[in-house]
């Protein structure tokens, strides 16, 4: 069984002008939720390093009138061009088991968190299933240790279906 991105993201108490970041975006299914609770007043950035998922990701804003969703091109790993200091969430989805360098992204995490901001980490659980099977993973304790090294922790597990792990970490 799967939980819904939306499921994940109306049980993280968004509020209208948050500013949330989504490294390495893919499809949108956490930006347009979080686009609806942020309200007018905020803003979610969608970062992926495929033009063609970004393109998509503008036709359907446009097709919806959604102004407050800002597409980057730009590897996790590398600067984006948010501003330091400025977003009270950052969603990690199924991203850090694809990365090289965790590290890169967590201080890229990091630095554009506020203090007391959070991060989202969703991510594909080790097992034997055959929808795992072909799938990179990486251990949930590994990265709240990784996590915990940059001065993250976790604030909280949240239910995420049979093949994720997920949880809220805090700056």
């Amino acid at each position: 069984m799967f939980v819904s991105p939306e499921d994940i993201i109306n049980s993280l108490n968004i509020k209208n002008g948050n500013i949330i970041a989504d490294l390495g975006c893919g499809n949108g299914s956490y930006i347009f939720p979080c686009s609806k609770l942020v309200g007018e007043n905020g803003k979610v950035y969608a970062i992926d390093l495929h033009e063609e998922i970004l393109d998509k990701i503008n036709r359907e804003t446009e097709k919806f009138h959604i102004s407050n969703i800002e597409t980057i091109l730009s590897d996790a790993q590398d600067r984006t061009h948010i501003e330091s200091n400025s977003c009270d969430l950052v969603i990690l989805s199924n991203l850090l088991s694809l990365v090289e360098d965790i590290g890169k992204v967590v201080e890229e995490t990091k630095r554009i968190l506020k203090q007391n901001g959070k991060v989202l980490v969703v991510d594909w659980k080790e097992g034997d299933s055959k929808i795992l099977k072909n799938r990179n993973t990486i251990n949930e304790q590994r990265i709240i240790a990784i996590l915990a090294k940059y001065g993250l922790n976790v604030e909280k597990h949240l239910p995420a279906g049979d093949f994720h792990y997920a949880f809220l970490s805090m700056l």
